[in-house]
C-alpha cells in the first residue's frame, strides 16, 4: 500500500515545493516592482524640487508643479499599501519563532534558526523599502506645503500691490499720453486681422461663412422664440409651492443662458474653421466667449431667481421696485466687467501701456461701486411711524436680507476705498468675486430648495417614492420621515461644503490644501518640546469654533428635525441633546489641543492645576456639573416633569451645566443648582407614571344618612371621563364629631388634569347634595378664649 502511495506523496511534495518557490519568486518580483515604483517617485520628486528652486515661477507654473505631486503621492501610497501587509505578516512569523536563544541556553533546531534568518532578511528588506516610502511621503508633503506657501505669497503680493490712485492726476496724464501710440498699435492689429479675414473669405469661402452665420442667426432667433414660450410660467397657479418656484427658476435660468452661449460657441467655431481666429487673436476670442457666458448666466439668474415679470413665481420676498433695481444692477455689472475683460485682452494683444489697463480697472471698479450704491440705497423700507406706539418690534426669525445688505455695503466700501487709495488689483478682485459669489450663491440657494423640499415631498408616506420605500424595506411613517430628515441634512452639508470650496477657490484655497491653509508664516516660540505660534493658536481657536458651531447645528437638527419624529419623551430628548453637546465640546477641545500639540501627557499638568483650583474655589461648580451629568443619565428628573422643590413647584424646562430651570405655575423661572436637585428632597409627580390621586373632603350635618351620602358622592364620580375605573373611586368616612366628615378619593390618568377634575367634581357634588336635600355644615369655629385679668 505504501509503495502505491509513494508516487502520490512525491508529487504532492514537489507541488508544495514548487508553490513555495513560485511564491518566493513572486515576492521577490513584487519587491522589485515596488522598489521601482519608489525609485520612479523619487526621480519625479527630485524634478519638482529642481523646478521649484526657480524663484520667478508664476501661479500657473506653481499650480502645475502642485498637480505633478499628486501622481507621486499616489504611487508612494500604492507601494506602501502593498508592502505594509507583507511586513506585518513577516513580523507575525518572527514573533511566532521567538528571539534567538541566549548564550548558554539550550540550542534550537537548525531548521528554526535557518527559517528565522530567512524571515529576518526578508523583514529587513521590506522594512527598508517601507522606510524609504514613508520618507518620500513626508518629503512630498513638505514640498507640497512649500508650493502652497509660495502660491499664497504670490497671491498676496499681486492682490495688495499698491499702484496709483484713481484721483492721482499723474495716472490720467500718463494714460492719456500713451493713447496715440496704443491707438496706432490697435489700428495696425485690426488692419492685419481684417486683411487676414479678407484673404480667408475670398471666393466661395465668404458665401459659405455668410450662409453659416445667417443660419446661426436664424437658429438663434427661433431658439429664442421657443425659449420665450417654454419659459412662460403657468399663470393659472396663483400660489405655487416653493419647490415649484425653484424648479421653474432653474429651468428659466438654464434656457435663458444656454441659447446665447451655444450661438457664441458656433460663431467662434465657424471663425476658427475659416482661420479668421488666428493663434494671435485666440485669447481675445476666448475672452469674448467668457464675456457672453457671464452676461448670459447673469440674465438667466435674474429671470429665474428674481422673476421680474411674475411676482407670484418669485422666490425672494422682494417688491417689484427692489427687483427692478437689482436686475438692472446685475446686468449692468456683468456688461461692464465683461467689456473690461475684452478690452484688457485686446490691450494685451496690442501691447498697450500698463497705465491704461490700471486706469480702466480703477474706472470700472468705481463705476460698479457707484451702481451698487444707487441700486442698494433705499432697498430697505423705512419703518412705519404709526407703529411707534406699539413699542419695539419682535422679529421671530433672523433678518437675512439685513445681513446681505450689510455685506453688500461692506463690499462697496472696500471697492471704492481700494480704488481711491491705490489698491486697484484689490478692487478689481472684489468686483470679480462679487459676480462669482452671486453666481454660486444663486445656484446654491436654488439647489438647496430643490434638495430640501424635493426630498421632503418625495419621502412623504403618500408619495410614490415614500410608498415604494415603505413597501420594500418595511419602514413606517415615522421612520420614513426620519430618513427624509437625515438625507436632507446630509444633502445640505454636502451642498454647503461644495459652496464654501467654490467661494474660497479664487482666494487660493483649494480642496487639496484646505487643511494646510490654517497654517501661517509667523515665527513661533519653543516651550519645552512644544512649539507655539500665533498662527497655531489662531487656527486651534478657529477649529474649536468650527467644532462648536457644528455641535450646535447638530443639536438644533436633533431638537428641531429628528427627535420630534421619534417616540421618545421630552426628558430623553433633552438628555440626548445635552449629551451630544458635551461630546461635541469635548471633541472640539481635543481637536484644538491636538492641533496645538498638547497631548495627554501635557494635559496631566493642566489637570493637576485644575485640581488645585477645584480644591480652593471651583468645588461647587464641579459639584453642580457632576450633578447635572447624574440628572441626565439617571433621569430621576426629566425635562417636562412636574416637580416640587421646597415651597415651589413647576415644570422642568431645561437642565444646564450648572443649574436646572423650573417654570412655576405663575410663569416665573426658578433657577435651582444641580447639586440641590441631587442631594435634596424633590417630589416628582410624573416620575413613574402620570396617574394622580384626588381627595375631596365633604362635611355634612349629623342628621344626614352616611350610606346615602356615600351613594351620592360615588354617583358624582360616574360620568367623569378623566377618572379611572381602576383603582375604583371610594368614599372614606373620616370622622363624626359635631359633623360627619367624608373624603371622596379617586384617581385620574393625568395628574396635570387633577385640578380641572377636582373643580368639576366640586361643582357636581354641591349640586347633587342640594338635590338630595343633604345639608352641608362647616366645621365648628374654634372657641374664643377671653382672658380676664384682675
Amino acid at each position: 500500500m505504501l509503495n502505491r502511495l509513494r508516487p502520490l506523496i512525491v508529487a504532492v511534495c514537489l507541488f508544495i515545493t514548487a508553490g513555495v518557490l513560485v511564491g518566493s519568486a513572486l515576492a521577490q518580483t513584487t519587491a522589485a516592482t515596488v522598489g521601482a515604483k519608489i525609485d520612479a517617485a523619487r526621480a519625479s520628486l527630485s524634478q519638482v524640487e529642481k523646478s521649484l528652486a526657480n524663484q520667478d515661477l508664476s501661479d500657473a507654473a506653481l499650480l502645475g508643479l502642485r498637480n505633478d505631486l499628486d501622481p507621486v503621492t499616489q504611487s508612494i501610497q500604492d507601494a506602501l499599501s502593498e508592502l505594509t501587509p507583507r511586513l506585518d505578516e513577516i513580523k507575525t512569523r518572527l514573533d511566532q519563532l521567538g528571539p534567538k536563544p541566549a548564550a548558554g541556553a539550550t540550542p534550537e533546531a537548525q531548521g528554526v534558526t535557518t527559517e528565522r534568518d530567512d524571515q529576518q532578511k526578508r523583514f529587513n528588506d521590506i522594512d527598508a523599502q517601507v522606510k524609504r516610502g514613508r520618507l518620500l511621503l513626508v518629503q512630498t508633503e513638505q514640498v507640497g506645503n512649500s508650493i502652497v506657501n509660495r502660491r499664497r505669497a504670490t497671491f498676496r503680493q499681486a492682490l495688495f500691490q499698491l499702484s496709483s490712485s484713481i484721483l492721482n492726476p499723474r495716472l490720467w496724464i500718463s494714460a492719456v499720453s500713451e493713447l496715440p501710440r496704443d491707438a496706432q498699435a490697435a489700428r495696425f492689429v485690426i488692419g492685419e486681422w481684417l486683411d487676414n479675414a479678407a484673404a480667408q473669405l475670398r471666393g466661395s469661402n465668404g458665401w459659405i461663412m455668410a450662409g453659416l452665420v445667417a443660419a446661426i442667426a436664424l437658429g438663434y432667433a427661433i431658439a429664442k422664440m421657443l425659449a420665450n414660450r417654454i419659459l412662460s410660467r403657468t399663470p393659472t397657479i396663483q400660489e405655487p409651492s416653493r419647490l415649484a418656484k425653484a424648479l421653474a427658476a432653474i429651468w428659466v435660468a438654464v434656457v435663458t443662458a444656454v441659447v446665447p452661449i451655444v450661438a457664441t460657441i458656433l460663431l467662434i467655431e465657424v471663425a476658427r474653421a475659416f482661420n479668421i481666429v488666428t493663434p494671435r487673436t485666440e485669447p481675445v476670442a476666448q475672452v469674448i466667449f467668457e464675456a457672453v457666458r457671464r452676461i448670459a448666466i447673469t440674465a438667466g439668474i435674474v429671470r429665474g431667481l428674481l422673476a421680474p415679470s411674475n411676482s407670484d413665481w418669485r422666490l425672494l420676498d422682494l417688491t417689484d421696485e427692489t427687483v427692478e433695481r437689482l436686475a438692472r444692477l446685475a446686468i449692468a455689472v456683468a456688461v461692464i466687467v465683461s467689456g473690461l475683460k475684452v478690452i484688457e485682452a485686446f490691450n494685451d494683444l496690442v501691447a498697450a501701456n500698463v497705465r491704461v489697463s490700471v486706469l480702466l480697472r480703477a474706472v470700472v471698479a468705481v463705476i460698479v461701486g457707484v451702481l451698487m450704491v444707487r441700486a442698494l440705497y433705499g432697498v430697505a423700507p423705512p419703518p412705519d411711524p404709526a407703529d411707534d406706539c406699539f413699542g419695539p418690534p419682535i422679529v421671530p426669525t433672523r433678518d437675512w436680507y439685513a445681513i446681505w445688505r450689510t455685506c453688500a455695503w461692506a463690499v462697496i466700501a472696500i471697492i471704492l476705498g481700494a480704488s481711491l487709495i491705490g489698491y486697484i488689483a484689490l478692487a478689481t478682485f472684489f468686483v470679480d468675486q462679487l459676480i462669482w459669489v452671486t453666481f454660486v450663491g444663486a445656484a446654491a440657494y436654488l439647489l438647496y430648495i430643490v434638495a430640501e423640499d424635493g426630498l421632503a415631498s418625495a419621502f412623504q408616506p403618500q408619495a410614490a417614492v415614500g410608498r415604494a420605500i415603505m413597501n420594500s424595506i418595511g419602514l413606517k411613517g415615522d421612520g420614513l420621515l426620519q430618513l427624509s430628515v437625515v438625507l436632507r441634512g446630509l444633502a445640505s452639508v454636502i451642498l454647503w461644503v461644495v459652496v464654501a470650496l467654490l467661494i474660497l477657490a479664487p482666494w487660493g484655497i483649494e480642496s487639496d490644501d484646505m487643511l494646510g491653509s490654517v497654517r501661517a508664516a509667523f515665527f513661533g516660540f519653543q516651550v519645552g518640546d512644544l512649539t507655539i505660534s500665533l498662527a497655531t493658536v489662531f487656527s486651534a481657536l478657529l477649529l474649536f469654533i468650527v467644532g462648536f458651531l457644528i455641535t450646535r447645528a447638530v443639536q438644533n437638527w436633533l431638537e428641531g428635525s429628528l427627535l420630534p419624529h421619534t417616540h421618545l419623551d421630552l426628558g430623553l430628548r433633552a438628555s440626548i441633546r445635552t449629551s451630544v453637546g458635551y461630546v461635541g465640546m469635548l471633541l472640539s477641545l481635543g481637536v484644538a489641543l491636538a492641533h496645538v500639540g498638547i497631548g495627554l501627557d501635557k494635559l496631566a499638568i493642566v489637570a493637576g492645576a485644575l485640581s488645585i483650583g477645584i480644591g480652593f474655589g471651583l468645588q461647587s461648580i464641579v459639584n453642580n456639573f457632576v450633578s447635572g451629568l447624574i440628572l441626565l443619565w439617571e433621569r430621576a428628573v426629566r425635562v417636562g416633569d412636574w416637580i416640587v422643590v421646597g415651597d415651589e413647584q413647576g415644570y422642568v424646562r431645561r437642565i444646564n451645566v450648572r443649574s436646572t430651570e423650573i417654570e412655576t405655575f405663575d410663569r416665573a423661572t426658578m433657577i435651582v443648582p444641580n447639586s440641590n436637585m441631587v442631594s435634596g428632597v424633590v417630589k416628582n409627580w410624573v416620575r413613574s407614571d402620570r396617574v394622580g390621586r384626588i381627595k375631596i373632603p365633604v362635611v355634612v350635618t349629623m342628621a344626614a344618612d352616611p350610606d346615602h351620602v356615600r351613594e351620592v358622592l360615588l354617583g358624582c364620580v360616574k360620568g367623569q371621563e378623566m377618572v379611572l375605573a381602576t383603582p375604583q373611586p371610594s368614599v372614606v368616612f373620616a370622622s363624626m364629631e359635631n359633623v360627619l366628615r367624608f373624603e371622596l378619593v379617586c384617581f385620574v390618568s393625568d395628574v396635570e388634569k387633577s385640578a380641572k377634575v377636582r373643580s368639576d367634581l366640586n361643582f357636581k357634588i354641591l349640586r347633587c347634595l342640594r338635590d338630595a336635600k343633604i345639608e352641608m355644615n362647616a366645621p365648628a369655629p374654634a372657641p374664643i378664649v377671653v382672658k380676664v385679668s384682675n
